[in-house]
């Protein structure tokens, strides 16, 4: 999607008059860019030419250790259709209803305009650090090479502040999202961790797996997506994806890093967590486990993904994945133990 080519109505562009030296994301409120002298301003959106914060970028969805994988084409960096574009104000608007607060569009926003307070916002206001323009190509290419850079720029700070009530808010939305939604929530999210990630197209039933990634440290894996409760199958799934992907396309089990992403942890007695210790024991297999709520604090706490043989490794002794989210973002979880089973099962 390319809005400047395609929205004859667009009007104002702004860029920055000096880049900042870090951008600080800040819970409830718009992100603080920060300047060399010393200087702090919330700065508004930009009305960027092709918006991140709506648009994926093709090379994102595709990843090269399995050519020609059948892969879904949607570049919608919103998995819900929340988010679209106002012509009337030259920036993009956030349906609340739909939205499920993932936080994809706020870390994808080059400036930290879009932000969560109670629900999430876009900062319109321009700020004195900044210059609109008229919309034409020439402020268009500079406005691009700006957010090139940008994009290198350190970040730091808590984009969205975790609670008991807002997974309850959360989950209660994602408990009736619609099953084609489950695999482009849990694709994106990867996205924005850092990852490359193709899922199939809906209704292919010939890929089999819904998913495969390649981390930012290189690391390659399927993917299997599990909203409901029988992630035994999941795990069965992922031992019929490793077999696939090693007979259709040459890529060897021990290159293989499998991920599953469940809605929440199975409960302590289900048998998903013996069959992963067993495949585990029995073909030295590592299978990791991550809840679609904790990819989410990942992501609202700016960090990476990068699976491997230890870090999202659960099984049937240790089913604790709050102490490796805990270390990964640096501080205790602001979650009730046992809470929708995010971190820990519920039973």
């Amino acid at each position: 999607m390319h809005v400047f080519s395609e929205t004859e109505n667009r009007r104002f562009m702004s860029t920055l008059q000096e880049l900042p030296s870090h951008i600080e994301y800040c819970s409830g409120a718009p992100a603080k860019a920060h300047y060399s002298n010393g200087k702090t301003c919330s700065l508004g959106c930009l009305g960027c030419k092709n918006p991140k914060c709506m648009t994926l970028d093709p090379v994102d969805i595709v990843c090269d250790e399995v050519v020609n994988f059948p892969n879904d084409h949607s570049l919608n960096a919103c998995p819900v259709d929340a988010i679209s574009w106002d012509n009337k104000s030259d920036t993009p608007i956030i349906n609340a209803e739909k939205c499920i607060n993932c936080g994809i569009c706020i870390r994808r926003c080059p400036v930290g305009a879009i932000y969560f307070d109670d629900i999430v916002k876009v900062n319109r206001t321009i700020s004195p650090c900044q210059t609109q323009h008229a919309a034409n190509n020439k402020i268009a290419v500079i406005q691009s090479q700006q957010i090139e850079m940008l994009d290198k720029i350190e970040k730091s700070g808590i984009a969205i502040m975790e609670s008991d009530n807002l997974f309850d808010s959360i989950y209660e939305k994602l408990l009736v999202v619609t099953s084609s939604s489950h695999n482009i929530i849990a694709r994106n999210l990867l996205i924005s961790l850092g990852c490359k990630s193709a899922m199939r197209r809906i209704g292919d039933v010939y890929t089999r797996m819904d998913a495969i990634y390649t981390s930012v440290d290189e690391c390659f894996g399927a993917v299997e997506v599990e909203f409901g409760r029988d992630t035994l199958d999941a795990s069965r799934g992922i031992l019929d994806d490793i077999a696939v992907l090693y007979t259709r396309y040459g890529i060897d089990k021990d290159e293989n890093m499998p991920l599953v992403i469940c809605l929440q942890l199975p409960n302590a007695r289900q048998g998903y967590w013996q069959v992963v210790k067993d495949v585990k024991n029995v073909e030295d297999i590592t299978i990791s486990t991550i809840t679609i709520g904790a990819l989410m604090l990942l992501n609202w706490n700016g960090c990476l993904l990068i699976p491997d043989d230890v870090t999202y490794y659960l099984d049937y002794d240790n089913m604790d994945l709050r102490s490796t989210i805990a270390w990964h973002i640096n501080r205790k979880i602001e979650v009730s133990n046992k809470h929708l089973g995010i971190f820990e099962p519920m039973k």
